[in-house]
């Protein structure tokens, strides 16, 4: 065989190796996409299922409170029907007297007519009511309101993003846990105006729930928590302020980190922050801390208003 045909047989040889050398590798680096794939989707998961369980601790925490901010209208809706009651009952006993008088063939006379609503106090009912009414709605507004924010905050969340108002989702998170502050510290909030921004409601309610509660737990009694928020055109701002105890820079590099908390053992998961900033990642933002000991703490959660320009873009 002519040294040109071994040559070129060699190449043909080297040629169909190399393709299956580099068809395996395409298969090994698609099978390894795969499992990249897979392994995201189940960190996915797991990411669901550890905000869903923090949610649920959060809740149990909550409930006594809720509990007691629903009770507070209740009852004074419930005393104001007692009220109510007792005035239907003096009018049909003045009307029963008009009647039984017209039935007597009595002669129904001004006077006689005044002394009856002296007697059943008509006048003073027919103030009361207007006021009795109004209160008895304003609790009935306060009792759907606390059970909407508390819907709000246990929504699992939406398969994408809605639109959201960021002051409403701040308000709901004030008021689901307004029993636990109103006792405790001074509440200072500023909305500004802000632009509606794609999101995850359910998921955002948490974040600020989680913020709240944790600087309501670093003030002491008759502390001070300030909550503002703000924009420019390209991100909105909202300032969770307290002043606490504060924190060193050691605390605050590790505030992020799965698990790490400074509370005592049984009074924290150690997820909150960490799960909140996921959640805000997911939003394309981020969370600035600003604390020092003894000067109390900042969290400063920042979001994109267009996340599609972001440089916080999570993936």
């Amino acid at each position: 065989m002519a040294d040109y045909q071994k040559a070129y047989l060699r190449e043909k040889e080297l040629r169909k190796r190399a393709e299956q050398l580099l068809e395996d590798k395409a298969r090994a680096l698609y099978d390894s996409y795969e499992q990249l794939n897979q392994v995201h989707e189940d960190m996915k998961q797991q990411q669901e299922r550890l905000i869903v369980s923090e949610k649920m601790a959060s809740l149990g925490i909550l409930s006594a409170g809720v509990a007691h901010e629903i009770n507070n209208p209740i009852g004074f809706v419930s005393a104001n029907l007692n009220a109510i009651g007792e005035a239907f009952q003096a009018f049909r006993q003045f009307v029963e007297q008009l009647e039984n008088d017209m039935a007597s063939d009595v002669t129904i006379s001004s006077a006689r007519i005044r002394d009856a609503i002296s007697q059943h106090d008509l006048r003073y009912l027919l103030d009361d009511f207007d006021a009795l009414s109004d209160e008895t709605r304003e609790g009935l507004n306060r009792v759907k309101q606390i059970v909407a924010d508390l819907k709000a905050f246990v929504h699992e969340g939406d398969v994408k993003k809605q639109p959201l108002d960021i002051n409403e989702c701040v308000r709901g998170a004030i008021n689901i846990l307004n029993n636990q502050l109103k006792y405790h510290a001074r509440l200072e909030v500023s909305y500004g105006e802000l632009p509606t921004i794609q999101g995850y409601g359910g998921k955002l309610n948490q974040v600020f729930t989680n913020l709240i509660a944790n600087a309501s737990q670093a003030v002491s009694d008759n502390g001070v928590i300030e909550i503002r928020t703000y924009c420019d055109e390209q991100q909105l701002c909202i300032d969770v302020r307290d002043n606490g105890c504060g924190m060193s820079d050691e605390v605050c590099k590790q505030l992020f980190t799965p698990f790490f908390t400074t509370k005592p053992v049984g009074q924290g998961t150690g997820l909150g922050l960490s799960i909140s900033l996921g959640v805000i990642e997911e939003h394309g933002g981020t969370i600035r801390v600003d604390s020092q000991p003894g000067q109390g703490s900042c969290f400063t959660v920042v979001l994109p208003i267009h996340p599609e320009n972001s440089r916080y873009t999570y993936y």
